[in-house]
């Protein structure tokens, strides 16, 4: 194939893989586009944090798709950790184990890059040797597709989190639908019914009127339940200090406060941050033992940041591995999606008999 052959396969191939944002679709995509170099075989692979090894997510020339190659001396590691294309001339010798590249005269191992992050690796294995240019090809089909790979994941997260978004916010409303129907309805009811009473005595309006207190009350938990009436007569420091005091206070704990005036925070950034911490604080409370917590709000030109720790009964985590649901921390769960709807994270540290710490980190630009 001509270079001028190359050039268009490459601008077909970049339309087809910028448009498509299923993965199996694009993987495909990719090596079918690499296939304008020719090739005896090629896979995709995909860098998987959790097992830490690529994972062979496509492959042309043999069944290899699930196949994962842990962290080591692989070429495909090596292209990865060069962060530069590696083309291998004769079958690989025994310091580079790889099942794609051993018998095969040429390989050509690119790495998926977008800026300084490294999410794959491309490979290609020809029985002759390739020119320049179609190195050059593959080097640019490699930039494109991990664009494309980033950006379909991106897509899959958004997805996710308006999905998560939509899910909270109906289940706010069935909340507020319950605690109306089964809570504030029957007292007011029950007060209207007294007060109706052509018969009533003083210790009936008595009666009424502790229903409408108690009306009042459910009221006000409602609004809470929307929006913490501390955030609004306190903001956001203020807020965590006061709910952190209060459930020391009901555990029992000696608490520890280092918290810095942090200027304005957007309404429904205010709202996350305040709910996340004080799921930590519970969370603390309903399963740490703990004798003291300490709790942070802080932040600099870039971030904010809140950390609760304690020094509890803890519990086998990776060491500030993102907050997930492991049996009994849904939880924590809940406050990831919350931040990473911020475009923040929350991580968690935890070993058993060592305490929990809970960072929370927000880019400072997401929530003013």
């Amino acid at each position: 194939m001509s270079d001028q052959d190359l050039l268009r396969g490459l601008e077909r191939a970049t339309w087809r893989v910028g448009a498509t944002t299923n993965d199996d679709d694009l993987f495909a995509l990719i090596l079918e586009a690499a296939g304008d170099i020719g090739y005896d075989s090629a896979s995709l692979m995909v860098y998987d944090r959790a097992s830490d090894a690529l994972v062979v997510r496509a492959a042309k020339g043999a069944q290899l798709v699930g196949t994962k190659v842990a962290a080591g001396p692989a070429i495909s590691w090596r292209a990865m950790e060069r962060r530069q294309p590696i083309v291998l001339k004769g079958p690989a010798g025994p310091e580079l184990p790889h099942t794609y590249t051993k018998n095969v005269p040429y390989a050509i191992v690119l790495p998926l890059l977008v800026g300084a992050k490294a999410l794959g690796v491309l490979n290609v294995n020809r029985g002759a040797e390739p020119t320049e240019s179609q190195v050059g090809f593959l080097r640019i089909l490699a930039y494109q597709a991990a664009f494309a790979i980033e950006r379909a994941g991106l897509y899959a997260d958004l997805q996710l989190f308006t999905g998560q978004a939509l899910s909270q916010e109906e289940e706010s409303r069935r909340h507020i639908a319950r605690e109306l129907h089964d809570g504030l309805a029957p007292v007011i009811v029950s007060a209207y019914g007294i007060l109706q009473n052509p018969g009533k005595t003083e210790a009936d309006v008595k009666r009424a009127t502790d229903f409408l207190r108690k009306a009042i009350q459910e009221t006000r938990a409602i609004i809470g339940s929307v929006r913490p009436g501390t955030l609004e007569d306190l903001g956001l420091a203020g807020a965590i200090s006061s709910v952190a005091t209060e459930v020391a206070a009901e555990a029992g704990w000696e608490i520890e406060e280092d918290i810095g005036d942090i200027g304005p925070v957007r309404a429904d950034a205010e709202a996350a941050l305040y709910r996340a911490t004080v799921e930590a604080l519970l969370n603390a409370k309903r399963h740490a033992g703990a004798h003291k917590v300490t709790v942070k709000l802080r932040q600099d030109d870039a971030y904010l940041e809140i950390v609760i720790a304690d020094d509890g009964q803890g519990f086998a985590s990776e060491q500030w591995g993102e907050a997930s649901a492991t049996a009994g921390h849904f939880g924590l769960l809940h406050m990831r999606e919350r931040i990473g709807l911020l475009g923040g994270v929350c991580k968690v540290a935890s070993k058993p008999g060592e305490g929990t710490t809970v960072r929370i980190t927000v880019p400072r630009d997401r929530v003013s």
